[in-house]
């Protein structure tokens, strides 16, 4: 079963379904809906010349649509990219997985891609999720934000950011504050903050960067010495931190933030 709170107004409920995994879901009730598709952010890679941070899943969005309880839609949640570990050397991250959208009323199949796993080279960094599918709908949507330093967030209303390699902390989506749970009446809320970095500042102690807040990029981590290093996961949909070092055995990138779907019944 999805997860599902609703949102009162006017005196009546109005659900909002958080949907983490592939289902086919039918409307409980006749209405309107908002749906927005996250797709999986891509985790980090781990080396010892460049950060190589995770980019992040496309964001896409169906404004309204008219639904019936004689529907039905398929739905795909994309995972995001699995950690990385350093004790074979160099590796680059792994890409998000794409989410989709699928049933009565839309044309054909509507996709946020997955972001692009962390890449180990300096002349290239990790592209965020693109989007595609009938615009019949209404659908549109934006590219996440790429890898580069620390993970790239989500954008809603343009395409994601990702950081400038000048603060180390993650990219901060542009959506509203609040997290997730706060969204509303077809707007997705998002975290304040992407993650802070960490380093072997004082090279005694494992360190651990920071993780994004929902949709939100990961914090990296870098280490010189003989100690353990774990860069940030992605937010929701968003790309993790890359983890730099000379010994890679000490080394392990962040997660990507798995994609999600989140359906809202409107007022009205």
């Amino acid at each position: 079963m999805p997860y599902a709170f609703g949102a009162a107004a006017g005196g009546k409920t109005y659900p909002q379904y958080f949907i983490t995994k592939s289902q086919t879901w039918v409307p409980p009730e006749d209405g309107n809906i908002c749906i927005h598709v996250i797709g999986g952010g891509g985790s980090g890679a781990v080396g010892s010349t460049v950060y190589g941070a995770g980019a992040a899943g496309a964001y896409g969005k169906i404004a309204s649509l008219a639904v019936t309880t004689a529907g039905s839609f398929t739905l795909v949640v994309g995972s995001g990219g699995t950690k990385r570990w350093g004790y074979n050397g160099v590796i680059d991250g792994v890409s998000g997985g794409n989410s989709t959208i699928a049933g009565t009323g839309i044309t054909g199949t509507l996709t946020c891609g997955g972001g692009e796993g962390g890449i180990q080279s300096s002349a290239a960094n990790a592209g965020g999720g693109a989007v595609s599918g009938s615009a019949n709908e209404g659908w549109a949507g934006f590219s996440g934000g790429i890898g580069v330093v620390t993970g790239g967030a989500v954008g809603v209303y343009a395409t994601g950011a990702h950081d400038t390699g000048t603060d180390y902390i993650g990219a901060r989506t542009d959506a509203p504050i609040g997290g997730i749970l706060m969204s509303r009446y077809g707007t997705i809320c998002g975290g304040e903050r992407g993650g802070n970095w960490a380093s072997n500042m004082n090279g005694s102690a494992t360190r651990l960067a920071i993780h994004g807040e929902d949709l939100c990029g990961g914090g990296y981590a870098y280490t010189s010495v003989g100690v353990n290093s774990f860069s940030g996961n992605g937010g929701i949909g968003a790309g993790a931190g890359g983890c730099k070092g000379n010994n890679y055995i000490y080394l392990h990138s962040g997660y990507g933030g798995h994609g999600i779907i989140l359906i809202q019944y409107l007022p009205g």
